[in-house]
């Protein structure tokens, strides 16, 4: 404080520390303390409104099912095996392809609440695969040993029943917005915001927290041999260009950089159309990968989007080593993994631990990659429930929660990283 009063006065030093003092209040601390008293209160809707909303998330949750499974059989004919019967039986478009509205876990209507779990009657789907190119596994029971002639009548049965569900849903949401004015809502502080998320929820949460550190893992891979080319060359006309290389795509908005993922990655897109110069695949007979929908397309679109938040923190610590360490490391014979694993990692674990921590922390919380790039992925990201529980079901006190939960994992990502890399905030902040 003394420093900034000698160097810009008494008068600006006093605006500088109010101006701070109000972003911290009203940006930070305000907004905070409301989120988590909302989270503890619970609202208990009673009524004719209460009911519709639960019947319309369990149409809802039905539909999520049927689409599963028309997915699945839209695969296996898709397939390479099945490409002739395929180009003879016209098929529905997938409801995973970018274009396809992504289903919601809750009723879209402005009153409905958050359901606590599934209708026993309706199962609840499993959870989505791991694999990185590929979607969710057939969680509906389509059976892979079905003729082509089969699998074309089970989905145009689907398809029926799916515009029966729609027309259902329709009028049930009709009947909820004229009669919202008869249902009774009551506050109190409760858990069961937290208590009551669904089964399937809490499976995403987890699985979001999985896919983030997979990302986070991801960038890692690939940003620490950059960091450390940039950081160990001689060459500072070379690295000038590296460094304005990395910089130069991050002029242009987020939502167009993942836009232009989705055209790469598309089922007709730049990569498919590659594979098809080259003979790889046939686009004409039906042949492609389908990259975009799945987990493997969205990590790499996240891994794409924080790169420099992993690469400028582990860049900057290992640009402070004294390369001398290096030299002699290697004099003494050490081979190139003793030298990462005993020099330059060890020194470079507050980068690190700073670079895990924002990528970490920015993919829990992305919304906008698995939106665009993962639409027609079942299920959805935490971050989308999230969304979804706040603008789609009017539910603000239940999304707070969910917010909450999210925000106490990130906290608790951040103080496991300070202990594994056994840095402080002082290291961190250096």
């Amino acid at each position: 404080m003394n420093a900034l009063v000698r160097t810009y006065g008494l008068g600006l030093t006093g605006i500088f520390v109010a101006l701070v003092a109000i972003w911290i209040l009203l940006l930070i601390v305000v907004p905070q303390i409301r989120m988590i008293e909302r989270a503890f209160t619970y609202e208990d809707r009673g009524g004719e409104t209460a009911m519709l909303a639960l019947q319309i998330d369990r149409a809802y949750v039905e539909k999520l099912q049927l689409e599963r499974e028309v997915r699945t059989l839209e695969q296996m004919t898709d397939s390479p095996a099945d490409s002739g019967s395929a180009a003879s039986s016209p098929t529905t478009p997938s409801p995973a392809t970018p274009t396809a509205p992504s289903p919601s876990f809750s009723a879209p209507s402005p009153s409905a609440p958050s359901p606590s779990t599934p209708s026993p009657s309706t199962p609840s789907p499993s959870a989505p695969s791991l694999s990185p190119f590929a979607p969710s596994p057939n969680a509906a029971g389509a059976q892979p040993t079905l003729s082509a002639g089969e699998r074309t009548a089970r989905l145009a049965e689907l398809n029926q029943r799916l515009s029966a569900l729609e027309t259902k849903i329709t009028d049930l949401e009709a009947q909820e917005d004229t009669s919202s004015g008869v249902a009774g809502t009551k506050e109190h502080y409760s858990l069961k915001n937290f208590t009551d998320m669904s089964g399937l929820h809490l499976q995403i949460f987890i699985l979001t927290l999985v896919y983030a550190f997979t990302v986070t893992i991801c960038a890692f891979v690939i940003c620490y041999p950059v960091a450390y080319a940039a950081a160990t060359m001689e060459n500072k006309n070379t690295l000038t260009i590296i460094l304005v290389g990395l910089l130069i795509p991050y002029a242009i908005n987020e939502l167009l950089r993942i836009f232009s993922w989705v055209m790469i990655l598309d089922r007709n897109g730049i990569l498919n159309t590659l594979l098809d110069f080259v003979g790889f695949i046939d686009l004409s007979a039906g042949e492609g990968f389908r990259f975009v929908a799945s987990n493997g397309a969205v990590f790499a679109v996240m891994v794409y989007a924080y790169v420099l938040f992993m690469v400028f923190p582990i860049y900057n610590t290992i640009d402070t080593l004294d390369k001398s360490q290096i030299e002699a490391a290697r004099d003494l014979g050490a081979s190139p993994w003793k030298i990462h694993t005993r020099v330059v990692i060890p020194h470079a674990k507050p980068g690190i631990a700073v670079g895990s921590i924002m990528t970490f922390m920015l993919s829990a919380g992305s919304i906008a990659a698995p939106e665009i790039v993962g639409r027609g992925m079942h299920p959805d990201w935490f971050s989308q429930l999230i969304y979804r529980r706040f603008f789609e079901a009017d539910s603000w006190n239940q999304g707070s929660a969910y917010s909450l939960a999210l925000l106490v994992a990130c906290i608790v990502f951040i103080l496991v990283t300070m202990k594994v890399f056994k840095v402080g905030i002082r290291d961190i902040a250096k």
